[in-house]
């Protein structure tokens, strides 16, 4: 079993997003997979998949001893199972942070995503202290990448992996570079700005449900594939891709040999145009 904190300094960035629909993907792709909402103040894990938290036990009673991991999870979607938070004010006075570590021994999976508070505090920064690795999230503005510095140092203190950042809602103009530099982790994965991530979490649904063919969906099965070595969860590559490297191919096959020794200025510009089209049709 695998356990991944997922974390980050700033609330809003996409944790919780990036929790649910990453572990649908492993789910999905046959991967045994439990979320684990451990934000305790302002979990919302269970609405982003559509279930009940409200409905059985939640971590809070696990935390509080009165249930187990195994007996508090529930089926989501796409075979995911899905250990929600509970919204009651006595029950977030009644969970002990500290029995995060036996929660999770008591969990059955391949990979287990636990989705963390925002902030320092000592809910928040138990999850780093307890997981395998801690993969970060942050969006690409200054502010969030700051805040996900701090989460980054705690996380040193414990000694506990850094598997790498998540950027969430890049656009064409993201300097990744830059966010691998000012976190010093690399990034493992960018998920675009999408209007079908919301649509989805509105929805109740994961993206591989609600949008399986969205950019985010795309970028999430890279994510899964990257951290899994499974590459059977990334996207299938896309068909105008394949036409176009098809017909590159059936160019050169074609092109006479005597005619190749030196490359004029009009074959520069057509090899530009071709990278061109390979880079926008991707």
């Amino acid at each position: 079993m695998r356990v991944y904190a997922v974390a980050s300094g700033k609330g809003g960035v996409g944790k919780t997003t990036t929790v649910a629909n990453l572990g649908a993907v492993l789910a999905a792709g046959g991967h045994e997979t439990v979320v684990v909402d451990a934000d305790l103040g302002m979990g919302n894990l269970a609405g982003a998949l559509g279930v009940d938290a409200a409905a059985g036990p939640t971590v809070h009673d696990v935390l509080a001893g009165r249930t187990t991991a195994t007996d508090a999870c529930r089926e989501g979607p796409v075979g995911l199972r899905v250990l929600p938070a509970s919204d009651s004010l006595d029950d977030f006075g009644a969970a002990n942070p500290s029995n995060l570590a036996t929660l999770l021994d008591g969990l059955d999976a391949e990979v287990v995503l636990v989705d963390t508070s925002a902030g320092l505090s000592h809910d928040s920064v138990e999850p780093l202290r307890v997981a395998d690795e801690v993969l970060l999230v942050s969006t690409p503005e200054r502010g969030a990448l700051n805040d996900t510095a701090k989460t980054r140092d705690v996380t040193g203190r414990f000694e506990t992996p850094i598997a790498g950042v998540v950027v969430t809602r890049t656009t064409p103009e993201t300097d990744e570079a830059a966010v691998a530099d000012h976190l010093g982790v690399p990034v493992r994965g960018t998920i675009p700005d999408d209007p079908a991530v919301s649509a989805a979490a509105d929805a109740g649904d994961p993206l591989v449900v609600a949008a399986p063919d969205a950019p985010a969906t795309d970028a999430y099965r890279r994510l899964a594939a990257d951290l899994t070595g499974d590459e059977s969860l990334a996207p299938a590559p896309d068909e105008d891709d394949a036409t176009v490297e098809t017909e590159d191919e059936g160019d050169d096959a074609s092109t006479d040999d005597e005619a190749e020794p030196t490359a004029s200025a009009d074959d520069d510009g057509g090899e530009q145009r071709t990278g061109f089209l390979r880079w926008l049709l991707r």
